[in-house]
């Protein structure tokens, strides 16, 4: 018994379809197959996009220890100055009193060898009038009746009885005279001996004021080396993630770029037209009226993306490049905004407003009029941003809505 055999115009048909299905397959294979990989790379783009976030936060709390051990040492130094100060003046004190001490010693040691010389001299007239009285009492008082007779002259007489009152004045001051020695001496050596107490609480003082700043010093200079060094390890790990931030969002960008060109890939094998490359500010207003802020490539488009909502697209491009208002309007929005980071937002009546994101710098303030093509900002990376881009938007009512529909 032979088999049942297809009808040859049913076999014919069965290839047709076969074949027919088989191409209008072959647009899906190429087109899944750039998706894949856009979904693979767009994960791990969302994981760069997270560690550098958390790079930039981990550089936060970094920046702000080191801010902080930074304070605390400034802090630490102004307490160490009046110590310091206080040091300086009591060893200035200390050895102002111990210049007048010496002064004092040498004034001293002057009255001293002066007082020394006229006891001397004192002691020698003392034992010259002592002798002369002794022969005096011998022979009796002196009478001038008695000299004149033994002398035969009054003249003679006269002068033997000066000369004795004169021996006698010059005893009177010289003994006068030691007296005088004696008594400066005494006041000096009292007022030597107020210097040398006065010396002994200085130094007292200093060395207790002294010692006390030595401690207190000591210790806050421990305290500050302390500080230094956690100073100098946050400064060494805050450079070491700000590298690893820099690589990281180096990679982000690489990724961005690879994830805009596999859509640009996607859109073509969809048939679309390629996504708008962006004009310059100058160029010809839309219908709605906007104008692009700057020229560069969309990285990332208005809509969902890793996960959540993105409100605006991405304008990539050098920083500081000028970025124009889109339209003229009011500023209402001119500071730093969170994750937006430095932010402009124009109003321009009838609902409509523009958002300009992560500038590196902001040419405009709140409540400024602006025209269209005005500079208003540089771009820049500020804020959660994954490399230097423009991130714009475009509200209704406060809404965000796809710029493209209004570019």
């Amino acid at each position: 018994m032979t088999g049942w055999r297809i009808p040859a115009p049913w076999r014919r048909a069965a290839v047709i379809l076969v074949l027919s299905s088989a191409a209008a397959a072959l647009p899906v294979v190429a087109w899944s197959a750039p998706s894949d990989e856009k979904a693979t790379i767009d994960q791990r783009l969302e994981r760069a996009q997270e560690r550098a976030q958390a790079a930039r936060s981990r550089e936060s709390v970094l920046t702000g220890e080191v801010e902080e051990y930074t304070g605390r040492i400034r802090t630490l130094e102004a307490r160490l100055a009046p110590l310091r100060a206080r040091s300086q003046r009591l060893e200035a004190e200390l050895a102002e009193v111990r210049e007048r001490l010496e002064a004092l010693t040498r004034r001293l040691e002057v009255e001293r060898a002066r007082l020394a010389e006229a006891t001397e001299v004192l002691a020698r007239r003392r034992e010259l009038l002592s002798r002369r009285l002794v022969d005096l009492y011998v022979r009796g008082e002196p009478d001038p009746i008695l000299v004149l007779v033994q002398s035969g002259s009054l003249t003679e007489a006269i002068e033997t009885t000066d000369l004795i009152e004169a021996i006698a004045d010059r005893d009177g001051d010289l003994a006068r005279s030691v007296a005088l020695y004696a008594d400066q001496t005494r006041r000096s050596r009292d007022a030597i001996a107020e210097v040398r107490a006065e010396v002994v609480v200085s130094e007292a003082r200093a060395r207790d004021a002294a010692a006390e700043a030595a401690e207190a010093k000591a210790g806050l200079e421990k305290e500050e080396a302390g500080v230094r060094k956690l100073l100098a390890g946050r400064s060494a790990l805050l450079d070491t993630v700000r590298g690893d931030r820099k690589t990281i969002e180096a990679e982000a960008r690489g990724l961005q770029e690879r994830s805009a060109a596999l859509a640009a890939k996607i859109r073509a094998a969809q048939g679309l037209p390629p996504a708008p490359s962006g004009t310059v500010a100058t160029g010809a207003p839309s219908s709605a009226g906007l104008v692009w802020p700057v020229g560069g490539p969309i990285t990332s488009g208005f809509g969902p993306r890793w996960g959540r909502m993105h409100e605006g697209i991405d304008i990539s491009g050098a920083s500081g490049t000028p970025i124009a208002a889109a339209a003229a309007g009011t500023v209402i929005v001119a500071g730093w905004s969170g994750g937006y980071g430095n932010l402009v937002v124009i109003d321009h009546g009838n609902g409509i407003s523009t958002a300009y994101a992560h500038n590196s710098s902001i040419a405009v303030s709140v409540g400024q009029s602006v025209g269209q093509g005005t500079v208003v900002s540089g771009m820049g990376t500020t804020g959660h941003s994954t490399g230097v881009h423009l991130h714009f938007e475009v509200r209704v009512n406060g809404a965000a809505v796809n710029p493209l529909g209004y570019l």
